[in-house]
């Protein structure tokens, strides 16, 4: 049996499935960003309208509504960004590590701590895409790093064709059945009533590490804290 029509009929109906995917979640986020918005100012029309005579209750679940209705909003454009990983930010060029990460650092709170590697190459990479995945890691670092000391390490090693990163912090961590579902689009760990955040960057970072050529696992430390480590295509390189 001839086995390359078939591959190749299937690798055509991937590509298919992955197109019609980006256009679905591309019309779905754009057409329900309209009602959603709809749905905020009429909520704020009717306190207007109320106005002194709104109960407490009533303004609290106002209030709940909203919060509701901009976090569906959030979701819809994380479900854009998800689909766009491999349609956006595609331009290439060279990538000074040490000073991508120094200015990421500066991006954080200042009572955070965090150690990057004294000497780092510059590779010629997606710099956007790169970008978008630390900034996700250690802003994802910090605002789980609960700690009145937190500190996040970021750790690059060479490899023969990649480049391993691994951004550690010192926070509660990830208990151990959480780590294989961290990266799935809208999970969170917590409760969404709990913490603000949709739970969709790890699943983006992760679309665009995979996008890259690399891969991204979580691992949990001890005795604390948590590690997202992943590998990024060197391509060519040149040392700093």
């Amino acid at each position: 049996m001839d086995m390359e029509p078939h591959a190749a009929a299937c690798s055509k109906q991937l590509e298919q499935l992955k197109k019609d995917f980006e256009e679905f979640a591309y019309i779905v986020s754009h057409d329900m960003k309209a009602p959603v918005r709809a749905i905020v100012n009429l909520s704020q029309w009717i306190e207007e309208d109320l106005g002194d005579h709104l109960p407490p209750d009533v303004k609290h679940n106002m209030d709940l509504l909203r919060n509701r209705a901009f976090r569906l909003e959030r979701m819809i454009e994380a479900l854009l960004q998800y689909s766009r990983v491999s349609r956006y930010d595609l331009e290439t060029g060279p990538t000074d590590l040490l000073e991508l990460l120094l200015a990421l650092k500066a991006e954080l709170p200042p009572h955070v701590q965090v150690d990057v590697p004294a000497e780092l190459p510059v590779l010629l990479t997606y710099k956007a895409k790169l970008r978008q995945v630390l900034s996700q890691l250690l802003q994802n670092a910090s605002f789980f790093t609960q700690k009145d000391r937190p500190k996040i390490i970021v750790r690059v090693q060479e490899q023969a064709e990649f480049l391993l990163f691994e951004v550690t912090d010192n926070g509660d961590g990830i208990p151990a059945e959480a780590l294989s579902k961290v990266f799935t689009l809208f999970y969170t760990v917590c409760p969404k009533d709990k913490v603000d955040t949709v739970g969709a960057g790890l699943a983006i970072s992760k679309k665009t590490v995979q996008f890259a050529g690399g891969t991204i696992e979580a691992l949990a430390n001890e005795p604390e804290g948590t590690t997202i480590r992943f590998t990024w295509p060197k391509g060519p390189l040149t040392n700093t």
